[in-house]
C-alpha cells in the first residue's frame, strides 16, 4: 500500500497510476504543444516516401516516450502534480508564441524574455494568447491536479518503473536511429533548427544556456584599447558633436531611400543624407545586436559573454575625452552603457508625447534641443528609439499617418496584409521626420561642427512565409530580419574638420557594409589613436582627404 494515500475529493475524479500520468501528459504534450514541429519536419521531408514516414513515425513513438519519461522524473508524491501542471502550461505558452508568430525558442529569444519591460510583455497579451494557453496548458492542467487521483507507488518501485522506462527508451531510440540512421543525420545535420520547435525542451535548453551565460558574466571587465589617444582640439575648433540614433526593429525593405515603392522617407527629402544601400546587421533581436555593434569582436567572434566582459566603443571614446551619453526611449541599453551617463526618456514623460509609461521618439527632439547648447567639448549622444518596436506598431506614431487603414491591435496575424504594411510603414515615416527633425535642428547650430548616424538594430518580418516579428536564428532568418538601414548627415562644417570627399562617400555608400563597421566609425570620427583601430572598416576612413594618424590596420 502506498505511503501517501489519496485525499477524499469530487465525485468525479480518475484514479490513475504514476505511469500513466507521464504516458498521457507526454502524448499531450508532443500532439497539442508541437505542430509547428511536426509541420516543419513535414515540409523538409519527402513524404511521399514510405521510408520517410516510417522515419517520421518512429521519431513521434520516440519522442512521445522521451516526453513521458521527463513527465514521469516529475511525478511524485505531493509535489508531482504541480510540476507536470506548470510543464503543460509551459509547453503551451512556448506552443502559442511559436504558432502565432514563426519564432524559435533558443537561447537568444530566451534573453530577450528575461531582458523584455512589462510595457513589452503586455503588447503580446491578447484574448487570443489566453484563449490559447487556456485550452492547451490550463485545462489539461487543471484536469490533472482538481480530478486526477494519482495511484503513487512506494518509493523503491517507483524507482524500478522509471527504471524500466529509461529502458524503454533506449530500445526505442537505438531500435529508431539503427533502423532510420540516414533520415536523422539528415535532420540533425540540415534541419538543427527544429530543435528551436520541439516543445518544451526547447524552453529547458534555452534556459540552462542562459543561466550558464549568467554564471560567466560574473568577473571582471577587460579594459579595452588602453592605448587610446586623440590629438588635443585647437582653441579655435568648435566642438564635434555626433549624434547616433539606433533605430528599433527597422527593416531596409521598408525604407524608400533603398528603393522601397512608398513614400517612407518622404521627410528627410532634401536633407543631404547618404543611405548605405546594403547593411546587415549581427543578430535578429536587440539583445544580440545592440551590445554587437558597439564590440570590437566583430559578429564571427560576438557572443554576450565575451562582450559583457569587456568594454566598449563607448568606454574608450569616454576615456580619451569625449563626454558620452545615453539617452533610452527603449527597454534598455542591455549593459552597452554600464558606466556611462544614462537619461531614461520614457521616465521623463514629457507633456503631449508620453502615455502608459511609452514615449514616442519625437522626445528625442526636446533632449537634444536642451542638451545640444550644454555640448561645449567633443561629444557623443547615443539615442535608442523606440522606432518600430512589435507587434503594437500602431503605437509608435501619433494618430494621423499617411497610411491608411491600420492594423490597430497588437494581434497583427489577424489584420490584413495592407493594415500591417500600412501599420508598420507608418512608424518608418514616423522615425523619418525624427531624423529629419534632429538634423534641422543639429544643421541650425552654428557653434557647433555636427555628425547625425542612425542604424537600426535588426529587422522585422510582416507574414512573409508566415513569419511574424523577428529573432530567427541568422542562419536562416530571412533577409527583412537582416538586411537594416544606415544613413548619415554631416554639417558642412564636420565634413571640411574630416576632410569627407562626398563623391568617395557615396561610392562607398553603395558597397556592403554591416554593424561591425560601426566601432571603428565612431573611433575614426573623433580621431582616436589606438592599434585597434581598422580604417578600412571604417566608413568614412578611406573618403577622407586627410586621414587622421592612426596606428591601426591600413
Amino acid at each position: 500500500m502506498s505511503k501517501f494515500p489519496s485525499t477524499p475529493g469530487p465525485a468525479l475524479r480518475f484514479r490513475l497510476s504514476q505511469g500513466a500520468v507521464a504516458w498521457i501528459a507526454g502524448l499531450w504534450l508532443i500532439a497539442a504543444d508541437n505542430p509547428a514541429f511536426w509541420r516543419s519536419l513535414w515540409m523538409s521531408r519527402d513524404v511521399g516516401d514510405v521510408r520517410v514516414l516510417a522515419a517520421v513515425g518512429a521519431l513521434a513513438l520516440l519522442l512521445w516516450a522521451a516526453f513521458s519519461f521527463i513527465c514521469r522524473l516529475l511525478c511524485w508524491p505531493r509535489t508531482g502534480k504541480f510540476a507536470v501542471a506548470a510543464l503543460l502550461l509551459i509547453g503551451a505558452a512556448a506552443a502559442h508564441f511559436i504558432g502565432t508568430y514563426g519564432i524559435f525558442i533558443d537561447k537568444g529569444m530566451a534573453r530577450n524574455v528575461v531582458q523584455t519591460d512589462w510595457r513589452e510583455a503586455t503588447d503580446l497579451l491578447s484574448f487570443r494568447f489566453a484563449l490559447d494557453v487556456a485550452l492547451r496548458g490550463i485545462l489539461p492542467a487543471a484536469i490533472l491536479v482538481f480530478l486526477v487521483e494519482v495511484r503513487y507507488a512506494p518509493w523503491r518501485r517507483s524507482l524500478m518503473q522509471i527504471g524500466w522506462h529509461a529502458l524503454l527508451l533506449g530500445v526505442v531510440g537505438a531500435a529508431s536511429v539503427f533502423a532510420f540512421f540516414g533520415e536523422y543525420a539528415d535532420i540533425a545535420r540540415n534541419h538543427r533548427e527544429l530543435r528551436h520547435l520541439l516543445t518544451p525542451t526547447n524552453v529547458a535548453n534555452s534556459a540552462y544556456g542562459l543561466w550558464k551565460e549568467s554564471r560567466a558574466q560574473r568577473q571582471p571587465v577587460t579594459r579595452l584599447a588602453e592605448d587610446a589617444t586623440r590629438p588635443a582640439a585647437s582653441a579655435s575648433a568648435k566642438p564635434l558633436v555626433v549624434v547616433l540614433l539606433v533605430g528599433e526593429t527597422a527593416r531596409a525593405a521598408s525604407f524608400s531611400l533603398g528603393g522601397y515603392g512608398r513614400p517612407t522617407n518622404a521627410a528627410l527629402a532634401g536633407r543631404d543624407v547618404v543611405y548605405f544601400d546594403s547593411v546587415t546587421s549581427c543578430g535578429t533581436d536587440t539583445a544580440t545586436s545592440l551590445p554587437c555593434m558597439f564590440s570590437d569582436l566583430g559578429e564571427k567572434n560576438f557572443s554576450v559573454n565575451k562582450a559583457n566582459a569587456r568594454e566598449n566603443v563607448l568606454h574608450v571614446l569616454q576615456r580619451t575625452g569625449v563626454g558620452v551619453t545615453w539617452l533610452e526611449n527603449n527597454s534598455g541599453c542591455k549593459g552597452v552603457c554600464d558606466r556611462i551617463e544614462t537619461e531614461d526618456l520614457s521616465a521623463a514623460g514629457a507633456t503631449g508625447l508620453c502615455a502608459s509609461g511609452e514615449c514616442l521618439d519625437a522626445i528625442f527632439v526636446d533632449a537634444l534641443r536642451r542638451r545640444l547648447p550644454k555640448s561645449n567639448s567633443d561629444s557623443l549622444l547615443v539615442l535608442h528609439m523606440k522606432g518600430s518596436h512589435g507587434p503594437a506598431y500602431f503605437r509608435r506614431a501619433p494618430s494621423a499617418r499617411p497610411f491608411a487603414p491600420i492594423c490597430a491591435t497588437a494581434v497583427i496575424q489577424s489584420c490584413t496584409e495592407e493594415s500591417l504594411r500600412n501599420t508598420y510603414d507608418n512608424s518608418i515615416a514616423y522615425t523619418s521626420e525624427v531624423l529629419a527633425q534632429s538634423i534641422d535642428l543639429l544643421a541650425a547650430d552654428n557653434t557647433r561642427d555636427t555628425v547625425l548616424l542612425y542604424v537600426s538594430d535588426h529587422g522585422e518580418s510582416l507574414g512573409e512565409r508566415g513569419i511574424y516579428l523577428h529573432g530567427l536564428p541568422k542562419l536562416i532568418a530571412p533577409a527583412e530580419q537582416t538586411r537594416i538601414p544606415l544613413l548619415l548627415w554631416m554639417s558642412a562644417g564636420a565634413r571640411e574638420r574630416l576632410g569627407v570627399d562626398t563623391i568617395k562617400l557615396r561610392e562607398r555608400a553603395s558597397r556592403a557594409a554591416s554593424h561591425d563597421n560601426l566601432f571603428p566609425t565612431l573611433l575614426g570620427l573623433f580621431d582616436v589613436r589606438a592599434r585597434i583601430y581598422d580604417q578600412n572598416a571604417d566608413l568614412l576612413g578611406t573618403v577622407r582627404d586627410r586621414s587622421p594618424e592612426l596606428v591601426g590596420p591600413r
